[in-house]
C-alpha cells in the first residue's frame, strides 16, 4: 500500500507542475504580447501616420515669390568666382 501511495502522489505532484509550468508558459506569453502592443504605440520614432515632405506652405512661398519680384529681385544672389591659380 504504502508504495501505491507513494507513487500516486507524484503523479499528483506531476500533473501540478505540469499545469504550472503551462500557466508560467501562458502567462509569459500574454506578458509579451501586451508589452508589445503598448511599446508599438508609445515607441517615440515609431511612425504612426504616412511620412510627409517637410515643405513650406504653398501659401508662405507664394507670399516670398511676391515680395521678391516686387523689390527687383529675380533670381538668387550669385557667389563671387572661385580663386584661380596661374597654369604653370
Amino acid at each position: 500500500m504504502e508504495g501505491s501511495q507513494a507513487s500516486a502522489r507524484l503523479a499528483a505532484l506531476a500533473r501540478r507542475a505540469a499545469r504550472a509550468k503551462l500557466g508560467i508558459a501562458a502567462a509569459g506569453g500574454i506578458v509579451f504580447l501586451a508589452a508589445a502592443v503598448l511599446s508599438r504605440g508609445s515607441y517615440a520614432s515609431h511612425a504612426k501616420h504616412h511620412a510627409r515632405p517637410l515643405a513650406a506652405p504653398s501659401r508662405f512661398v507664394g507670399i516670398v515669390r511676391q515680395n521678391l519680384l516686387q523689390s527687383g529681385v529675380v533670381a538668387p544672389a550669385q557667389a563671387p568666382p572661385e580663386a584661380q591659380t596661374s597654369a604653370s
